[in-house]
């Protein structure tokens, strides 16, 4: 599996979602509790700051966080997170919160689920299909079918909730949701 490759292209389809974020879409609630389209944007791009931090040696960028900047501010954590994990950066450890300390290969494999599964929320969100690339939602699967189902990793306050039911004719994107606990019912528009 070429997580590079794979995280790349997850990016790249997240990055495109948030370009098309309009001006009164970032209050609207997601599929991931609690948290509007603004939160997990903020999220995503903590996430890459934080981790090009730890891969790097430097200190993590403050960015502008108004909402008509967080597109920007994806696209230009996406490109340093991407710059900063070569082959190097995948053989480091990282201190990654719940999941404990990971090699970076391990992070960046979490990272990658993270963000494919966070293009889906938005997507749902903004009451758009999304459209699973299925390579990506199967090596995702892949990735998310390790995670234990034990506090906490999953559960109230854990970075997932328990696997719900798939329908049985899910593809592999609906069954990578149903497997990080979310419903494929679409999330109300606000």
């Amino acid at each position: 599996m070429d997580l590079i490759a794979l995280t790349t292209r997850a990016h790249q389809a997240t990055k495109d979602t948030i370009a098309g974020i309009g001006a009164d879409d970032w209050d609207r609630s997601t599929p991931c509790a609690e948290w509007t389209v603004r939160d997990i944007v903020k999220h995503l791009i903590e996430g890459h700051d934080s981790r090009t931090a730890e891969a790097t040696g430097h200190p993590m960028k403050a960015r502008p966080s108004a909402d008509e900047d967080l597109a920007k501010s994806y696209e230009e954590s996406s490109a340093e997170f991407l710059a900063a994990f070569d082959t190097e950066a995948l053989e480091k450890t990282f201190d990654f919160g719940n999941f404990g300390p990971l090699p970076g290969k391990n992070a960046m494999a979490v990272l990658f689920v993270d963000t494919l599964t966070h293009d889906w929320d938005l997507n749902t969100a903004l009451g758009r299909e999304h459209r699973w690339d299925d390579e990506l939602a199967m090596a995702a699967l892949k990735v998310a079918s390790r995670y234990p189902d034990v506090s906490p990793v999953r559960g109230p306050g854990g970075a997932f909730d328990h696997a719900v039911e798939a329908p049985p004719d899910a593809g592999p994107g609906a069954r990578l949701i149903a497997l990080l606990g979310r419903s494929a019912q679409p999330t109300p528009r606000r």
